[in-house]
């Protein structure tokens, strides 16, 4: 669900659905059309909610296992109104009733300092806050000056240990204060607020699961452990075990597979250019290989090629991205329940067949080595696409003689550990050929293979197909998206945007992904001031909805192997800003044109480049539509028929013998 403006979503849904939505309530039913996209890629339809009123409305004739949107928070005649999508499938529409928005929470020692809007003009009020577990209430005045109130109290000396839920009061009137108007809802363990302490004790403000504003008092806690970013952390054990666990892999590749035998895959033999394979680490999750690599599955699919995904590790019930219709999906180590006897002992081993330097080691095991080695070697034709180093590593090695390996390289030549890197020049000459993403990467590549027989091509990834309407350039709001990690650079980004709040109050920024450094960057927000300003929204499968509600794309990462984000980004319109890192930004972004690209690692000059757009609406607009030109040119079809042409040169080649 996407909001549109005061009182209106767009509800989108399969290309191949229904024509209109009907909704039923009490006797009461409503139909909403549903029409093409410009792309056809999807079927919209526009709700409007004020029109419906409250209640419970039941959806007709819909599929009761498909995937529930996030809620949606909307002002309908002055009014928020929540609207939800409830299992059995149902929207809900709520009214909130009147609420004091929130706009800003600040901590100074013992002091909370509380801003927002009223939804009237006042010229007094107080701010009220009641205890949970009596009732008990303790006033202080605030002030309003119109619609706007602001407030800063000793939280300490004010309240007593408990729980406190904070209100407004003005005229008769009890406002709860919540934030429920920022498009943003769902708030609880996303945002958090500094804490207030004096003499043994501390107040904690928080967000509730409703998005309202509550206090916790009592003894101060611990803090433990500050978290740490790794930025160019090791271990001490990798350290010490790097070593043997790499001797290890070595020999176990010429070891360990005619041990494990193989698997017959039941006659997916055939011309090589037919039968099309996608080795993925883990098909069910999120991440830019994954999403391009299912928009290349679905074209290969679509121009009439057997395609299969094999994901070599499965958790989640369901995938986080939807798969394409036509293509099958295999998981051969699916942990979704506890395994049992010698597969719990061989799941419990470290992994000996992944390269130790591939971080697709980490989540390996030897029970996952022995069911990829018995699956590869019982392929008995077509293509293999690996999409990893590690397993080009391994197919390359593994691959019968009927079956071609088309290696696929999404990180960049330079960004490999050097015993990966090592390996890498070893291994690789025995593929049929290698996809890389960028120019730089086709000449270094084509380089180190050019006494092989393996074809190198550029083929850069394709926009990928998002849900949401291109940017109205309306929202204060930048956002910035990728895995939480050293890579993406966002420990860069959140200190050069407390530049860019400084000079242009009011901007947000909004930062979707998960990773391990979601802990130690929460907490350099609340260091730094900004927890008004910036939230980590955790990953969603709905980034498009997220770029169409921001006016800019900004991208920090300290290398690349392509950027796919930024395509992505300039698919809704927006101009980016970005660190002219290696590689892909400088192969993407046209400086001036469509985006601005600074200086690699330099905050100052990262804020700087978005404080110029920000300034200039115009300007930023322009670029936006040259963003939409510019995605324009990965267009999925175009950048398959590259893959395609790809496959029939591999299929015209004579498998060259391979060294055992």
């Amino acid at each position: 669900m996407e909001v549109l403006d005061g009182r209106r979503l767009l509800l989108t849904g399969p290309s191949d659905g229904a024509g209109e939505l009907v909704l039923e309530r009490e006797g009461e039913r409503r139909r909403v059309a549903f029409a093409p996209s410009a792309d056809g890629a999807e079927a919209r339809a526009v709700l409007d909610v004020g029109a419906l009123g409250e209640g419970m409305w039941a959806v007709a004739g819909e599929d009761g296992g498909a995937e529930r949107p996030a809620p949606a928070v909307l002002a309908v005649d002055g009014r928020a109104h929540r609207v939800r999508v409830l299992e059995p499938l149902t929207i809900e529409i709520r009214a909130l009733g009147p609420h004091a928005e929130l706009t800003a929470v600040t901590v100074d020692g013992p002091t909370i300092a509380v801003r927002g809007t009223l939804p009237e003009a006042v010229t007094g009020a107080t701010l009220l806050a009641r205890r949970r577990a009596d009732a008990r209430e303790e006033g202080i005045v605030a002030d309003a000056d119109g619609r706007a109130f602001a407030v800063a109290f000793d939280a300490l000396a004010l309240m007593a240990d408990g729980v406190w839920d904070l209100w407004l009061a003005y005229a008769g009137a009890r406002l709860r204060i919540g934030a429920h108007l920022d498009d943003l809802p769902g708030k609880k363990g996303l945002v958090a607020y500094p804490v207030a302490r004096a003499g043994g004790r501390e107040a904690r403000p928080y967000m509730t699961a409703e998005d309202n504003l509550s206090v916790r008092v009592g003894p101060s806690r611990p803090e433990g452990p500050r978290p740490r970013l790794e930025v160019g952390r090791v271990s001490l054990r990798r350290r010490l075990l790097r070593p043997f666990a790499l001797a290890a892999h070595r020999a176990a590749l010429r070891i360990l597979p005619p041990l494990v035998g193989r698997e017959r895959t039941g006659g997916r033999g055939g011309g090589a250019g037919a039968t099309v394979s996608i080795l993925l680490l883990h098909a069910y999750g999120m991440g830019g290989t994954i999403r391009t690599t299912l928009g290349l599955a679905e074209h290969l699919a679509g121009a009439g090629r057997e395609v299969e995904l094999l994901s070599v590790h499965r958790s989640r019930e369901r995938p986080f991205f939807p798969f394409p219709a036509g293509v099958g999906v295999s998981a051969l180590d699916d942990r979704r329940t506890p395994a049992r006897g010698l597969r719990r002992v061989l799941g419990a081993l470290p992994s000996l067949l992944v390269h130790p330097d591939d971080f697709a080691y980490a989540p390996s095991s030897l029970l996952s080595d022995v069911l990829l080695a018995r699956r590869i070697r019982g392929m008995e034709g077509g293509v293999l696409v690996t999409t990893r180093p590690a397993f080009s590593i391994l197919a390359a090695r593994l691959a019968p003689p009927g079956l071609r390996v088309v290696g696929q390289e999404h990180m960049n030549f330079h960004a490999h550990r050097p015993g990966l890197a090592r390996d890498v020049r070893r291994a690789y000459p025995r593929l049929a050929a290698l996809a890389v993403l960028t120019e730089d990467d086709e000449r270094d590549y084509g380089a180190l293979l050019a006494a092989a027989p393996t074809i190198v091509q550029r083929i850069p990834n394709a926009t990928a197909r998002l849900d949401g309407e291109p940017s109205r350039q309306d929202a204060r709001v930048v956002v910035a998206a990728g895995r939480l990690n050293s890579q993406k650079g966002f420990d860069l980004l959140v200190p050069a945007f407390a530049r860019v709040v400084e000079r242009a109050p009011g901007w947000k920024l909004r930062i979707y992904g998960g990773g391990p450094d979601g802990p130690a960057l929460r907490r350099m927000v609340v260091d730094l001031g900004l927890q008004n300003d910036v939230v980590l929204l955790g990953a969603t499968p709905r980034l498009g909805e997220a770029l169409s509600r921001a006016s800019l794309f900004v991208l920090s990462s300290r290398f690349e192997g392509f950027g796919m984000v930024l395509i992505e980004a300039m698919s809704k319109g927006l101009a980016v800003v970005s660190f002219d890192c290696p590689r892909g930004p400088g192969e993407i972004v046209r400086h001036g044109v469509d985006g601005l690209l600074v200086a690699p690692e330099d905050p100052e000059a990262l804020a700087d480049a978005l404080l110029e757009l920000i300034a200039d609406d115009e300007r930023r607009r322009t670029m936006g539509r040259a963003a939409l030109e510019r995605a324009a040119e990965f267009d999925g079809a175009a950048i398959g028929r590259r893959w395609e042409g790809l496959l029939d040169r591999v299929a015209s080649q004579c498998r060259r013998p391979t060294r055992r």
